[in-house]
């Protein structure tokens, strides 16, 4: 039987992020970026363990290949990346610092394409690590994506179907409906579509313990 703790927990976040998405309806674009915020601090920040940090930005790899803006950028803890002078969380990234990317959006449905467009766009970049520990499958030279609206489908059926038509896409999730699907299999509903999204972070991220990079390669 679920937790029903830890459900209580989730569908306390779900209401907090849904409320975020409710008071900025029919606002500015800024609301955009008032979103995204609340997703890093309300949700990632408290749920994941604090070894990881969050931001935004590009990321760029050692031949020189560049993504174009990122919404959540989730940094593993061992390579460095660097910031935007006066920008607050905005970095830019090399391809090893970076664990995943979340995009962030109000309405996923409406938006899915600007989604895909993102990981399409980084999916050239390619993370080169030398030696390293990790418990389970080892990291891809890709950089994983995943897909988050405040709004979107109703049901899970068009979401599996648009997911598994975006190759470079490993997940999505629709907050307010409650909708979860990933490539590794994994399904939720209801509030624990959240659960879905963190345990998916959680094994992509806490696989790897730790690695060796190689930031001098940057500047050859």
């Amino acid at each position: 039987m679920p937790n029903q703790h830890v459900l209580q927990r989730l569908i306390g976040l779900q209401t907090i992020l849904s409320g975020v998405h409710q008071s900025g309806i029919g606002l500015s674009s800024a609301t955009i970026g008032q979103e995204r915020a609340a997703f890093i601090d309300e949700f990632l920040a408290k749920v994941l363990p604090p070894i990881y940090r969050f931001g935004t930005g590009d990321a760029t790899d050692a031949s020189g290949k560049r993504s174009g803006q990122l919404d959540v950028v989730v940094e593993y803890p061992f390579a460095p990346s660097l910031p935007t002078v006066g920008a607050g969380q905005t970095r830019l990234y090399l391809a090893e610092s970076a664990a995943a990317v979340v995009e962030v959006k109000s309405n996923l449905s409406s938006q899915w394409g600007d989604a895909v467009k993102t990981a399409n766009a980084l999916a050239p970049l390619q993370r080169t690590f030398g030696s390293t520990m990790s418990f389970g499958p080892a990291p891809t030279s890709r950089i994983p994506v995943f897909a988050v609206g405040y709004t979107g489908w109703k049901n899970i059926a068009p979401l599996q179907t648009h997911l598994i038509n975006a190759p470079n896409l490993d997940g999505a999730l629709v907050i307010d409906s409650g909708l979860y699907v990933s490539k590794r299999g994994l399904t939720a509903t209801g509030p624990w579509a959240l659960w879905g999204l963190i345990c998916d972070l959680h094994a992509i991220t806490n696989s790897l313990q730790s690695a060796s990079t190689n930031p001098l390669a940057y500047a050859r």
